[in-house]
């Protein structure tokens, strides 16, 4: 009896045995043919793609780019690059294309900054640090007489005693920053032709000349009602002002001509229409309050400052804006 059952135990464990190692025998085919598959398809796309099979293992396993960079990417590699450098032998474009639009003159671009408007302004420096070091009590005068009577009282005693050379000094440095305001004005206009050194000191030589004889129609006007004093005095309160406003507005000058069209949302360089506006407003206004002050004559002071201040300072400026 015992041996029976051991016979049937064995004849069932050897059929087990046996079963099993036809299922691995098929589960390993079943593996090996998927492998050849994906191999076939792998070598199919490589092959459509024209692209060869180490570019493709490069794609396919990205965590050999390290291996592979250090197998292909040598310092002798480096070295060798510059060498095998191909140069041409021959030029294949000698000369300017007549069909190149940038080669027309509606392309170019005039710059506007010049390097005359600095050495302009360094002038005018240079030169007000050489009239406050030679009249160093008459400069601080003619500063403070714009807010104290009694600093003015002072300047006009010393113009008495004094030479007229401190005046024509702070006269000239004034008229020479508002010239440069004004060629600013015309600059903004596009009349980039202008901007040139010899166009500044024509204008500067004009303006002299134009000056010299309003002051002179303006002597003998005041000579003529026995009123000398005012325009002495008025003369002195417009050339206060102008070295005041020079000085002041000179750094404003040169951050609006290099740098007025790069601040971001407005073009700063096309405002300059207002500046010598405000500029013979403020003398005016100084020149007025001036009259008042005074109290000696005041309908032959304001007669003479409506006359031969504001009507021709007026008709120039409808001048430029009905020629400009």
């Amino acid at each position: 009896m015992l041996r029976f059952a051991f016979f049937f135990i064995s004849i069932f464990v050897t059929h087990l045995g046996v079963s099993q190692d036809s299922l691995s025998n098929e589960q390993q085919q079943q593996i090996d043919q998927s492998a050849t598959d994906e191999q076939a398809n792998f070598s199919v796309s490589s092959t459509n793609s024209d692209v060869p099979l180490s570019q493709s293992m490069w794609d396919y396993f990205p965590e050999n780019r390290f291996i592979d960079s250090l197998r292909e990417d040598t310092l002798i590699s480096r070295f060798r690059s510059p060498l095998e450098m191909q140069f041409p032998s021959e030029k294949t474009f000698n000369g300017i294309d007549p069909y190149d639009p940038y080669m027309l003159d509606s392309f170019a671009r005039n710059p506007r900054a010049k390097s005359w408007f600095f050495l302009v302004s360094l002038f005018v420096i240079l030169h007000v640090l050489y009239f406050k070091a030679v009249y160093p009590k008459q400069f601080q005068l003619r500063i403070q007489s714009l807010f104290r009577p009694y600093f003015f009282e002072d300047l006009m005693r010393e113009q008495q005693i004094g030479s007229f050379t401190g005046s024509l000094h702070a006269y000239v440095i004034g008229m020479m920053v508002f010239l440069l305001g004004v060629n600013m004005y015309v600059l903004s206009l596009d009349y980039t032709r202008l901007n040139h050194v010899l166009v500044y000191f024509l204008a500067f030589a004009i303006t002299a000349i134009l000056l010299f004889g309003l002051y002179a129609v303006q002597f003998v006007f005041t000579s003529s009602l026995e009123i000398n004093h005012i325009l002495s005095r008025q003369l002195q309160r417009q050339i206060n002002v102008n070295l005041l406003l020079a000085i002041v507005f000179l750094p404003l000058f040169l951050i609006l001509y290099y740098n007025g069209s790069g601040w971001v949302g407005e073009d700063l360089f096309k405002q300059m229409y207002y500046v010598p506006i405000f500029w013979l407003s403020i003398r005016f206004i100084f020149q007025i309050y001036g009259i008042i002050r005074d109290r000696q004559g005041l309908l032959s002071s304001f007669l003479y400052f409506c006359t031969f201040e504001i009507i021709p300072y007026l008709l120039l400026i409808k001048y430029f804006e009905t020629t400009l």
